[in-house]
């Protein structure tokens, strides 16, 4: 992860169970950044994506389709929802 400001976010959303409550309930990347800025960091929902999307074209193939079909993978922070309209 390039931005040292987000992983030190994340790491304070994962040791804080009100903070993490907060993220949860976040609608969007951009949210989630605009939280951080409220604790003072500073990155931006773009920061977000890159870790997430590098980390998915190291999973298999195997991987890949658990997530196709709504597996939840072990050890991501939060889940991607796609929202149709």
């Amino acid at each position: 992860m390039a931005n040292p400001e987000l992983e030190a976010f994340l790491r304070q959303v994962k040791g804080d169970k009100a903070l993490l409550q907060r993220f949860s309930t976040c609608p969007n990347l951009n949210a989630i950044a605009e939280l951080g800025a409220e604790l003072g960091f500073r990155f931006t929902g773009v920061d977000l994506v890159k870790p997430q999307a590098e980390a998915t074209l190291r999973l298999s193939q195997e991987e890949l389709e658990a997530a196709a079909a709504g597996v939840v993978l072990e050890g991501h922070l939060w889940l991607a929802k796609i929202m149709w309209s």
